[in-house]
C-alpha cells in the first residue's frame, strides 16, 4: 500500500458497507448520509470518522485512518487490554481492527468506537455559564477523574475540550473520555508519545519524549483552573473563548508573565493561589507538575528535580548557574588532573581508560542536561508541531487532488451513468412485473412438479423475480434438466414483458439524472472549498509556529558545552523564566495579541 485512502475514498467504499467492512456487525450497518445519500465523514488531521447505526440499534463511530501511525496496532491492543481490566465508566469501549475496511481491494485498519451521546466539555460549559452550581459540580467531577487516573497509573495524553464529554442524569454529571491514540498505560512504558496533544492545553515543554503516568497533570490543571474561573467569573468566556480552548491559549503557557488572562485570574482572590500554581507549572518540567489533588490541598511545590527553575520566576537571577553547571568545570578540571597524574606516574593505560570514561561521562551529562533545557524542549515541541501541520497540509492537498479527480470523472462519465441508471430502471420494471408470478406456476411446465416448487421455497425463492439464473444454480436437490426448465420459464416471462421495459430514460428521468450529477459536482466543489479553507488555516498555524521558532534563540550542544566549561554564555531565558514584568497598564493593552473570534461549533464530539 503506497498511501492510505483519502476521506472521499473511504466515503466511496462505505456506500457498500457489506463489502467494505470485515466486522460482521458493521457489514449490516447504515452510515450517516448527507443530502445526496452519500456517507458523511467528519475529517480530522489523522482520521475520518463515520457515524454508523447497526440493525439491532447499536451506534458506533468508525474511525478510518488517513496515514500510518507508529506502532499503531500494538498501542491500541495495550490500551484496550488495560481499559477492559479497569472497568471505569469514563472510558468507552473500542476495538482496533487491523484489516477492518477494504478500499479498492486493499485492507486498512479502523477503530470501532462505542457511541456516547454526551456534550463536549466546552459546549457544556458555555451552556451553563449562568449556572455556577452546575459548573462547581463539574469541577468536582473533574477532580475525581484526575485522581482516578493517578490511582490507576494511566494518562489520556490529550485532555482537551473535544475529547471530554459530559453526560447528565438529573443532577449527576458523568465525564467520558474519547480518542485514545495518545494514551499512556504501563505496558507502553519506554515508548515515545504518538502525538504531543492540543497546543491550548499542553505544557509548552512537552515533546514526544514525555510519555508517562504524569502526562495529564498539566492539561488536567489547565482544565480545572478554567472551570473554576468560569464558575467564578463567567464573563471571561466571552473575552477569551475562541472555540478551540477553555479560556487558555498556548501563548499563555509560553509566557504566563505576559498573559492578560493570568493577570485577570490573579485579580480574583479565590483563584489567585490556583493561578500561581498553573503559572509555576509552566516553568517546571512536565513530569514535575504536581498532581491536581496536591494542588487542591495547597501542596504547590514541584519536585526537587526542577525546583530551581520554579524559583527563577520568583526573582532569582536568570544568569545564576544550576548546581550541575557550577560543578561541571571543577569536576572536569579535577578529572583532567587525575588523568595527567596517572600518566605522569607511568600508568598510561589506566590514564587512557580514565580519560575515555571521563569523556563518556561528561558527554552523557551534557546531553542529558541539554535535552532538559526549557529552550531546547520548547524548540523541539514547536518543530514537532510544525512537522504535524506540514503532514496535515500534505494530506489535505492529497484530498483536494482526489476530489478534483472525482469531479473530472463525473463530468466525463455522463453516458456511463446514464446506462447505469437505465439498467437500474429496467431491473426495477422487470421486478415489478415478475413479482406477481409465483413459483407454483412451474407445476404447469412439463417436467416440473410440486416437488420442485417445494425445493424453490426452501431456497427462499417464491416469485419469478427471485428465480434468477444465479439463484437457480444454488437450489439444492434438483436435476440439471429441472434447472434448465426453470431458467426457460424465467426467460419466457422476460420476453413476454420485453415491450413494457423502457429502452431509454424518460425526459423527466434524464433531467433528474442531470440534476443529480450537477448536485454531486456542487457537493464536490463545496468539499474542495472547505478543504482549501482547512489548508489555509493549517498554513496560518504553521506560519505562526515558524515565527515563534525564528524568535527563539538557537542553542547548540557545543554552545551549551562551552557554557558549562565557562568559556561561553547561554541565550536569555534558558535556565529559567525572567522575573515577572510589571503588570501592563490600560495604555498598553492595545499592544497585546488579540484573542481570536470564537469559532461556531455545533458539531458532535466526534467532529
Amino acid at each position: 500500500m503506497s498511501s492510505y485512502p483519502t476521506p472521499s475514498d473511504y466515503q466511496e467504499a462505505l456506500q457498500a458497507p457489506a463489502v467494505a467492512f470485515a466486522d460482521p456487525e458493521l457489514k449490516s450497518s447504515t452510515p450517516r448520509t448527507n443530502a445526496l445519500g452519500l456517507p458523511q465523514p467528519v475529517t480530522g488531521s489523522f482520521a475520518a470518522v463515520f457515524p454508523v447505526t447497526t440493525d439491532p440499534g447499536g451506534r458506533y463511530a468508525v474511525k478510518c485512518f488517513l496515514s500510518e501511525r507508529p506502532a499503531q496496532h500494538a498501542r491500541h491492543e495495550a490500551v484496550a487490554a488495560v481499559l477492559d481490566a479497569v472497568d471505569h465508566d469514563a472510558f468507552v469501549e473500542f476495538a482496533y481492527q487491523p484489516e477492518g475496511i477494504s478500499v479498492r481491494g486493499d485492507a486498512y485498519p479502523l477503530l470501532k468506537m462505542e457511541w456516547t451521546g454526551g456534550t463536549t466539555l466546552n459546549r457544556f460549559v458555555e451552556d451553563h455559564l449562568d449556572r455556577p452550581d452546575v459548573l462547581n459540580r463539574l469541577v468536582e467531577a473533574w477532580a475525581r477523574l484526575m485522581a482516578d487516573l493517578e490511582d490507576m497509573d494511566l494518562a489520556h495524553g490529550d485532555l482537551q475540550h473535544g475529547n471530554v464529554l459530559v453526560e447528565t442524569a438529573g443532577e449527576a454529571l458523568r465525564l467520558r473520555l474519547v480518542d485514545y491514540d495518545t494514551m499512556y498505560v504501563p505496558a507502553l512504558e519506554g515508548r515515545a508519545s504518538a502525538e504531543v496533544g492540543h497546543r491550548n492545553y499542553q505544557h509548552p515543554d512537552r515533546t514526544d519524549a514525555d510519555f508517562g503516568p504524569a502526562l495529564d497533570r498539566f492539561s488536567g490543571l489547565v482544565v480545572y483552573t478554567a472551570l473554576r474561573a468560569c464558575a467564578a467569573r463567567p464573563g471571561l468566556w466571552d473575552e477569551y473563548n475562541t472555540g478551540e480552548n477553555l479560556l487558555f491559549r498556548d501563548a499563555d503557557f509560553y509566557a504566563p508573565e505576559e498573559s492578560p488572562l493570568f493577570d485577570a485570574l490573579g485579580e480574583t482572590e479565590s483563584l489567585r493561589a490556583l493561578t500561581d500554581a498553573l503559572r509555576t507549572a509552566c516553568y517546571v518540567e512536565p513530569a514535575d507538575v504536581p498532581p491536581l489533588a496536591d494542588v487542591r490541598e495547597g501542596r504547590l511545590e514541584p519536585s526537587q528535580v526542577s525546583v530551581s527553575r520554579s524559583r527563577a520566576r520568583q526573582g532569582r537571577d536568570a544568569a545564576e548557574r544550576s548546581t550541575v553547571a557550577r560543578a561541571f568545570l571543577p569536576t572536569t578540571v579535577g578529572g583532567a588532573g587525575l588523568v595527567l597524574g596517572l600518566a605522569a606516574a607511568g600508568w598510561v593505560l589506566v590514564a587512557a581508560g580514565a580519560l575515555l570514561a571521563g569523556i563518556g561521562a561528561g558527554a552523557g551529562v551534557i546531553a542529558t542536561r541539554y535535552r532538559r533545557l526549557s529552550l531546547v524542549r520548547r524548540r523541539r515541541r514547536l518543530e514537532q508541531e510544525a512537522d504535524r501541520f506540514a503532514s496535515t497540509i500534505r494530506e489535505l492537498e492529497r484530498e483536494v487532488e482526489s476530489l478534483r479527480e472525482k469531479r473530472a470523472e463525473l463530468r466525463t462519465s455522463m453516458d456511463e451513468r446514464r446506462q447505469e441508471r437505465l439498467r437500474e430502471i429496467q431491473a426495477k420494471a422487470l421486478h415489478d412485473r415478475l413479482k406477481h408470478h409465483f413459483v407454483r406456476e412451474v407445476r404447469d411446465i412439463d417436467g416440473l412438479t410440486h416437488k420442485h416448487v417445494v425445493r424453490l421455497k426452501a431456497a427462499n425463492l417464491r416469485t419469478a423475480s427471485e428465480v434468477t439464473p444465479e439463484a437457480v444454480e444454488d437450489v439444492r436437490r434438483i436435476s440439471d434438466r429441472a434447472r434448465a426448465r426453470l431458467k426457460m420459464w424465467r426467460a419466457a416471462l422476460e420476453e413476454k414483458y420485453a415491450d413494457e421495459i423502457p429502452d431509454a430514460l424518460s425526459p423527466a428521468q434524464e433531467r433528474r439524472l442531470q440534476r443529480y450529477i450537477e448536485h454531486r459536482i456542487d457537493d464536490l466543489d463545496d468539499q474542495i472549498g472547505r478543504t482549501r479553507e482547512k489548508i489555509q488555516t493549517q498554513q496560518t498555524e504553521r506560519e505562526r509556529i515558524d515565527e515563534r521558532l525564528d524568535e527563539m534563540p538557537d542553542l547548540s550542544v557545543g554552545r551549551y558545552a562551552r557554557y558549562l566549561l565557562r568559556v561561553g554564555t547561554l541565550p536569555d531565558r534558558t535556565e529559567g523564566p525572567p522575573a515577572p514584568a510589571p503588570r501592563p497598564g490600560p495604555e498598553s493593552s492595545t499592544d497585546r495579541v488579540p484573542v481570536p473570534e470564537p469559532v461556531d461549533d455545533d458539531r458532535s464530539w466526534w467532529e
